[in-house]
C-alpha cells in the first residue's frame, strides 16, 4: 500500500522487528520539512516524551514537564526515542521492520538531517482548528495522508490532509470500505462525518503552527472523505 492515513495506520501501533520481536508502539511521527516546504515523513517517534505532548492543551506540556523534572540529570530526556522509517517492510495491523528488533530503536541524533531542516511531529498537526469558508465551524485536522512507500526514504510525503468537523481518531478505520467492522456501525460513523474532506497541499493551504491553525483558501479542491 502506498497511501496511509498517518493517525490511523501508524499511531499506537506495534512494532515488531523480522525476527518476531516486539520492538515498541509508535507514539508519534517524526515530519520534516524540506527546503521546498514538502512534509516528509521521517522517523516513527517512541516513549513518554512522544506520547506525553499528544494530550493537548496545557495538559500535554505539563505533563513533559513533569517526566522531565523526574530526570534532571539525563539533558535529552524531553527528546523521544526513534526508529528510522526507512527500517519499516509492512504496515498492517502491526508494523512489522525489514530487520531484526534489536538496537533498532535509538535516541535522537542528527540522523543526517541537516540541523537548519525543522522538524514537526504528527501529534502536533493533528486536531488543529482549520479556517475555510467552505467546511462546517470547528472543522480540525483530523487525519495527514501519506502518499509513496514508507519504507523507501525520500519517495513518502504528506500530500493531503483530512479535514472536517468531529474529533480525530473517530472515524476509526471506517471511513475505507476494506476495513473490517459491523456494518451498522460503520454506517453510522459514515454519516457522523458526511462533512469530511480530502484536501491536497498546495498554494491554497496554509499551515501556520505558530498561530496554532490551518487555512484554507477559496481555490483548494475539497474532495469528500466517504465513499
Amino acid at each position: 500500500m502506498d497511501q496511509y492515513d498517518a493517525a490511523l495506520h501508524l499511531l499506537d501501533r506495534q512494532v515488531v522487528g523480522s525476527d518476531d520481536r516486539p520492538v515498541a508502539k509508535v507514539d508519534d511521527v517524526e515530519l520534516t520539512v524540506e527546503p521546498d516546504g514538502t512534509l516528509v515523513p521521517t522517523a516513527l517517534l517512541v516513549g513518554l516524551p512522544a506520547l506525553l505532548p499528544r494530550f493537548g492543551g496545557r495538559l500535554g506540556p505539563w505533563l513533559l514537564q513533569r517526566y522531565v523534572d523526574l530526570g534532571t540529570m539525563q539533558a535529552d530526556r524531553a527528546e523521544p526515542s526513534v526508529i528510522d522509517l526507512g527500517l519499516v517492510a509492512s504496515v498492517s495491523s502491526e508494523i512489522r521492520l525489514s530487520v531484526p528488533g534489536a538496537d533498532v530503536v535509538r535516541r535522537r541524533v542528527d540522523q543526517g538531517v541537516p540541523s537548519a531542516m525543522e522538524r514537526w511531529r504528527l501529534g502536533a498537526l493533528v486536531g488543529l482548528p482549520v479556517r475555510c469558508e467552505r467546511l462546517p465551524r470547528r472543522s480540525c485536522v483530523l487525519d495527514v495522508r501519506l502518499t509513496g512507500p514508507l519504507a523507501e526514504p525520500g519517495r513518502s510525503r504528506v500530500g493531503a490532509l483530512v479535514v472536517g468537523p468531529g474529533r480525530p481518531g473517530a472515524l476509526l478505520g471506517y471511513d475505507r470500505r476494506r476495513e473490517p467492522g459491523p456494518r451498522a456501525v460503520a454506517e453510522v460513523v459514515r454519516w457522523l462525518h458526511r462533512h469530511a474532506r480530502v484536501v491536497q497541499l498546495g498554494t491554497e493551504v496554509e499551515i501556520d503552527r505558530e498561530a496554532g491553525e490551518v487555512r484554507i483558501g477559496s481555490g483548494a479542491s475539497l474532495l469528500p472523505l466517504l465513499g
